[in-house]
């Protein structure tokens, strides 16, 4: 399907020139189409037009630099190919219904528009995000959710395999008999992330390093002044932003693993830094348990390119 190949082209050359200007004209001379051909093609399959398509990812991805930077208004409006914060500022509003400084207050209510991917149907775009992900060795789930979420300093409190000597398993399985006593530190001290989580970091050391250890702990995220019961572990997570995926295995038997891989090439698709070594950490998140819940959450830290 030449057609088929034509509008996955010229999805690769829009996400990759979003912070360039871009006519309509240099998007069907990529895919080698007469303009006004290509606009009826592209709007027929994917069911908007190509400016709607660029304004609406430029727009999403202006919420996401608002959300998680300290930049100014205009430098992403300028980013964002708009000629003043005037103009930037009234085609954001419509966009996700909050004004840009009102982001970090309201953040709930940014919206989302992902890049389109096709095959033979389409995915992406807004309330599009459920796509069954597949790995190379055949194993799949669905992944209902990816979210960049703001958490602020952050502290982790909960019991460290490291520090007790359990297997990662075995700690996870007596959770039971400790983590009830976290949840008054709710109360005050709660982040958006309420679920169990079991969260892993290596002190910012390196694979290479033959005495780098492994930190698991199973516990919860709270504000980062929340003081430590006696008994406790603690990590004071290096990062304030975080990518946080939802996603729905097959079975109870099903590996939960690939949403490592999953979730990680997502973020760095999305131009966004893991920071390894020095502030590395991923969780892995629970409503119950891995033993009963099929729907699990998989977060890692993230960095802003160049920050």
């Amino acid at each position: 399907m030449e057609w088929l190949d034509s509008i996955k082209k010229s999805i690769r050359y829009i996400e990759n020139n979003l912070t360039n200007e871009i006519n309509i004209d240099d998007i069907s001379n990529q895919v080698f189409s007469s303009s006004s051909h290509f606009q009826r093609i592209f709007n027929l399959v994917t069911g908007i037009t190509i400016g709607e398509y660029i304004r609406n990812r430029r727009l999403s991805l202006a919420g996401r630099d608002l959300l998680l930077t300290n930049n100014k208004v205009i430098d992403i409006a300028l980013k964002y190919q708009y000629d003043t914060s005037e103009s930037f500022s009234k085609a954001f509003t419509r966009f996700h219904g909050i004004s840009p400084s009102d982001v970090k207050k309201y953040s709930d209510m940014l919206k989302s528009f992902n890049p389109l991917t096709i095959n033979i149907s389409i995915q992406g775009g807004f309330g599009m995000s459920r796509i069954i992900m597949e790995n190379e060795n055949g194993i799949k789930m669905e992944r209902e959710k990816f979210e960049y979420i703001r958490l602020g300093k952050t502290r982790f409190i909960g019991i460290n395999a490291f520090r007790t000597g359990e297997d990662w398993g075995q700690l996870w399985l007596r959770r039971a008999e400790f983590l009830p006593s976290l949840k008054e530190l709710m109360i005050d001290y709660a982040t958006p992330i309420t679920d169990n989580c079991g969260l892993k970091h290596h002190n910012g050391g390196s694979y290479d390093d033959p005495n780098m250890e492994w930190h698991f702990l199973v516990g919860y995220f709270f504000k980062g002044d929340t003081p430590v019961p006696e008994g406790f572990d603690y990590y004071d997570v290096p990062t304030e932003n975080t990518a946080y995926a939802t996603y729905v295995r097959e079975s109870l038997e099903s590996e939960i693993e690939p949403a490592y891989q999953f979730t990680r090439d997502q973020i760095l698709s999305d131009g966004f830094i893991i920071p390894y070594p020095q502030a590395y950490w991923y969780a892995e998140v629970f409503e119950n348990g891995w033993e009963t819940d099929l729907r699990f959450g998989y977060m890692f830290g993230v960095d802003e390119k160049g920050v």
